[in-house]
């Protein structure tokens, strides 16, 4: 070949590799391009279970909450507003989207805090955004929770139907279980409250808004929000301006008064006298008036009412090195719930009693049946009767066996709607 051919033909090829080059590196940019628009992953590190947590854009998050509608909001306060909305990409997940309204310059390492905490009783964080300039004012700082159906407690404490016994409980201690975890790695919720206890579908009990302060050398405090709620607030908190973790222990307590009482943390008595429920509990424990304390909807027994009540005023306590832990407060929930389960009497087994009762009135004593029946047949051992609203029925075995039979059938309903 001439040198000219060999020039040329090196031309061209060194043409088709730039061209194949540009071609790669424009195929990479638009796969990249659009995996950022699915969300890109913030892989963060976890002992425990291998998390993700999505970044999302504003168009993604806005198309996920229809446009912000009135009608997807279920939460607002001074935090912000919280809408329902789904995965844009699998509408089958339900989301629930805070959009703050309280900003914050630590923002990403706060969802980097809470994407790595993973506990039965903390809710779920799934993604979060942030979009716009950090130095201007117009920034949208949204994170994205798991939705939980029957919504906070707040709520639910208000609604027609009463918790039971045993579902305040059980909300309890998965708040003081949730709380221990988070206590274990020095972060301070600092606003435990109904509004921020959620319900799964289970009604099992999460605490939301758990990334907001950790305690860091010097006890500083690196907060998203506002401090606190009046009522829950613990006043040595107040005073210091530092949240040990004994001031969520504070706000747990009044928390366990609201459930057992159905009062707010401060309310309205006769007169217009506006009433700390931790006052006002202390004094009904200290004139011993403990049925007053109870909320009247639910039946539970007075040793409970008591120690239950004095357990969440030892949460209140001053000082607060006199307080117990999160892990002591679980750990006595728990065998108040062993102990006194089952003595929550149901509708069903009150209606049981009362039916056998009303259709025992309809018949004649019974001493004058068993004398008719002996007369009718042979005698062949004692006799016992169960009545029923058709009458009397005999039944073979003593009394003692009857009486623990109607007992079992009591208590079986008893355990299934405590």
């Amino acid at each position: 070949l001439s040198a000219a051919a060999v020039v040329g033909i090196s031309v061209a090829a060194a043409v088709a590799v730039l061209g194949c080059g540009c071609l790669g590196f424009v195929l990479l940019f638009l796969f990249r391009t659009k995996k950022s628009r699915r969300g890109s992953a913030v892989r963060v590190p976890s002992s425990a279970v291998p998390q993700v947590c999505l970044q999302y854009s504003l168009e993604e998050v806005t198309r996920a909450t229809s446009d912000w509608a009135v009608a997807n909001k279920i939460g607002s306060g001074g935090f912000g507003d919280v809408f329902r909305g789904v995965d844009p990409y699998n509408p089958a997940i339900p989301w629930a989207v805070k959009r703050a309204r309280v900003l914050t310059n630590d923002f990403r390492r706060e969802v980097n805090e809470m994407a790595t905490k993973h506990h039965p009783h903390l809710v779920r964080l799934l993604g979060f955004c942030i979009d716009g300039d950090a130095a201007s004012e117009n920034i949208e700082q949204i994170v994205i929770y798991e939705f939980m159906p029957n919504g906070d407690l707040s709520k639910r404490l208000s609604a027609e139907d009463p918790l039971t016994l045993k579902q305040r409980l059980e909300i309890l201690i998965g708040v003081a279980r949730g709380l221990e975890y988070l206590h274990s790695f020095g972060i301070v919720h600092r606003d435990i409250k109904p509004a921020n206890i959620l319900l799964d579908a289970n009604m099992q009990s999460k605490i939301a808004d758990f990334g907001l302060v950790r305690m860091g050398e010097g006890t500083q405090l690196h907060s998203t929000r506002v401090l606190g709620t009046p009522g829950y607030v613990d006043p040595a908190y107040s005073q210091s301006q530092k949240a040990p973790t004994t001031a969520d222990v504070h706000s747990f307590g009044v928390l366990a008064l609201e459930l057992l009482t159905n009062r707010n943390a401060v309310f309205v008595v006769e007169g217009g006298q506006q009433v700390n429920i931790r006052e006002w509990t202390q004094k009904k424990l200290a004139t011993k008036r403990i049925a007053d304390i109870c909320d009247p909807r639910i039946q539970a027994p007075e040793a409970l009412v008591r120690r239950l009540a004095e357990l969440a005023a030892s949460c209140t306590a001053m000082p607060t090195a006199s307080r117990p832990t999160m892990a002591k407060v679980a750990s006595e929930l728990e065998a108040l719930k062993d102990e006194f389960v089952g003595h929550e009497v149901n509708r069903a087994a009150r209606n049981i009693d009362e039916q056998i009762h009303s259709a025992s009135t309809l018949h004649r004593p019974l001493d004058e049946e068993l004398d008719r029946i002996s007369n009718m047949t042979p005698s062949s051992g004692p006799a016992s009767t169960l009545r029923d609203g058709s009458g009397i029925v005999p039944v073979s075995g003593s009394t003692h066996e009857d009486e623990s039979l109607c007992g079992n059938v009591s208590q079986t309903a008893g355990r299934g709607d405590f």
